[in-house]
């Protein structure tokens, strides 16, 4: 193995010189203090693989060796980062506190970078977050009003994990298509045959607004049911919820062959991490989205965020039980300024000043392994 060692002015720039002499795989080995500011020994990655003494190589101490020196790079890269944040603070404080703002409103990562690098040069912090609010304003993808779902009626199926809320939503669809078309035009289906009580609830929402209901145990039985109800205006099919990443999701597209229009009912009151596995398997496909539970959602900016990356068009939002008067058609000024009012509040899980660059570190390693996962599977 060839170590070579580097002398720089700071850690920043001796491993830029690194990189540029060794290549981006480069392995820094140690760091410590040197008269000329710090001292850093550092081999190519692919020389640490070569056995220096015996033609057979020891697999297993191999092995251990790489991924201790993975975890000192790794460690090396989060003091770095931690770094860089400080320095990209004082050099350009409204585009850091720009990023500030997205992350504590509950925006990612991704959305923040991509919004920080487009910011327009020479605003000030009033005109910077005044251009934030405008710009997410614009890109969150609406339902048009020409398009409203329950004017224009059709079959629509609610799909979405257990316990977002697709029964009493569907409930509340319902009442409005009544109200547009008549009871006699409307009909739900209960296509949910997990839940135990499923259909009984949706009988109780029938009776309540005269409408018919049907039963379908499965995909056959809602596929021979549909000829049926051809002259109702308005066809609401509840399905059953299951877990994101339960193979069972995989039946609801099957729906779209039914000719039957998948409405993706994805709670608000999640961590960022689960809806964006419930907009990623519930929402590919899906015609539009209905945000749930916004009155149990502090920071709704985590759902706003996978709305726009995944530009599925918001149709609706709920938040509370009663039917049908916490349906809305959602409103882009409201939701966003809430959503930005949302990182103002102060709970125990806001970031301090002197959270940020530990912050960073976080998000460098983060971007590190997604970029190694994608080198990988390429």
């Amino acid at each position: 193995m060839s170590v070579r060692v580097f002398v720089a002015a700071n850690a920043r720039e001796g491993l830029a010189r690194v990189r540029r002499e060794l290549g981006d795989d480069a392995v820094v080995l140690s760091t410590r203090p040197h008269p000329q500011g710090v001292e850093l020994l550092a081999s190519a990655y692919g020389e640490l693989a070569v056995p220096a003494i015996s033609e057979t190589p020891d697999t297993a101490g191999s092995s251990r060796i790489l991924n201790e020196l993975a975890r000192l790079r790794g460690m090396l890269q989060n003091q770095l980062a931690g770094f860089a944040w400080g320095a990209g603070r004082r050099r350009d404080p409204v585009r850091v506190a720009l990023m500030q703002t997205l992350f504590a409103a509950g925006f990612g990562s991704a959305l923040a970078r991509t919004l920080a690098a487009r910011l327009p040069r020479g605003l000030d912090t009033e005109a910077t977050q005044h251009w934030l609010r405008q710009v997410l304003i614009r890109n969150l993808p609406l339902q048009g009003r020409d398009a409203d779902l329950l004017a224009r009626g059709g079959r629509y199926a609610l799909v979405g994990s257990t316990g977002s809320g697709k029964t009493t939503t569907l409930a509340k669809l319902a009442a409005r298509g009544v109200d547009a078309h008549g009871a006699g035009a409307v009909a739900l289906v209960a296509a949910d045959a997990y839940r135990i009580g499923a259909a009984a609830q949706l009988t109780v929402y029938a009776d309540l607004l005269g409408v018919s209901l049907h039963v379908a145990e499965d995909l056959d039985k809602l596929a021979q049911l549909l000829p049926h109800l051809a002259a109702k205006k308005l066809v609401l099919i509840d399905t059953a919820g299951f877990a994101p990443n339960d193979p069972r999701t995989r039946e609801g597209q099957a729906l779209d062959a039914l000719g039957v229009r998948r409405l993706a009912v994805i709670s608000a009151a999640q961590q960022g991490a689960a809806i964006e596995q419930a907009m990623t398997r519930f929402g590919q496909g899906a015609a539009a989205c209905i945000l749930t539970k916004l009155d149990e959602t502090p920071q709704p900016g985590a759902a706003l965020d996978s709305l726009i990356r995944h530009r599925l068009p918001l149709a609706y939002i709920s938040g509370g039980q009663r039917v049908p008067e916490d349906l809305h058609a959602p409103n882009a000024t409201y939701l966003i300024d809430r959503a930005l009012k949302g990182g103002q509040l102060d709970t125990p899980y806001a970031l301090e000043a002197e959270d940020w660059p530990l912050f960073a570190g976080v998000e460098a390693e983060r971007a590190e392994r997604r970029t190694q996962k994608g080198t990988s599977v390429g």
